[in-house]
C-alpha cells in the first residue's frame, strides 16, 4: 500500500526464455525458430550476448497462428 493509502496491483512478470526452451515451448525446432525469428515474426531480447524470448511474445505468436496466422498476400 502506498503512503496515500492507495493500492496498486503488482506488474505481472513476463519469464524469458532461452532459444531452447523457447522452441520447446512452440513444439518446434531451434532452427525454425531461428527462421520465424529472422522473418520477423517473433521478437527476440538481446541479454549481453545471449537471446531470449518473453513468454507473452511466445504467446501471441501461437495467437496469430491459431487465427490463421498470415493472409496469403503476406506469406514467405
Amino acid at each position: 500500500m502506498h503512503t496515500d493509502g492507495t493500492y496498486e496491483e503488482p506488474k505481472k512478470f513476463s519469464p524469458l526464455f532461452t532459444r531452447k526452451a523457447a522452441a520447446d515451448y512452440l513444439c518446434i525446432s531451434e532452427r525454425l525458430l531461428w527462421t520465424i525469428t529472422d522473418r520477423g515474426d517473433l521478437p527476440r531480447i538481446k541479454v549481453n550476448r545471449s537471446v531470449r524470448y518473453a513468454q507473452a511474445d511466445l504467446d501471441a505468436y501461437i495467437d496469430r497462428r491459431r487465427q490463421g496466422g498470415r493472409s496469403g498476400s503476406e506469406a514467405a
